[in-house]
């Protein structure tokens, strides 16, 4: 077990060494960055988006929403019969931040 586990360790500075290498960094600095915070992480939480929804089932209303600004988010299909005619009707779901 003792002889595994200095065989995974050795196999693990092995790789760290050579992605230092590999990027020109010295080891030391690489594992000072893999270690710190990411500078995104700190940043200030952002307002929440506010989204305003859009439907249609007019396939060619499709890119004219779109240049818009819409977001296709969902399509869903009826499927109705009557008298033994079968009619689908798609409707298409949009969003885009107010």
């Amino acid at each position: 077990m003792i002889k595994r586990l200095i065989k995974t360790a050795a196999i693990f500075v092995s790789g760290f060494a050579l992605s230092a290498f590999i990027n020109g960094k010295n080891p030391v600095s690489l594992a000072k960055e893999t270690l710190s915070i990411p500078t995104h992480a700190q940043k200030e939480p952002q307002a929440k988006v506010v989204w305003e929804y859009a439907s249609t089932n007019n396939s060619g209303d499709l890119n004219k929403l779109g240049a818009q600004g819409w977001e296709l988010v969902g399509i869903s299909d009826w499927v109705t019969t009557n008298g033994g005619y079968v009619s689908s009707t798609s409707y298409f779901y949009f969003k885009r931040a107010k």
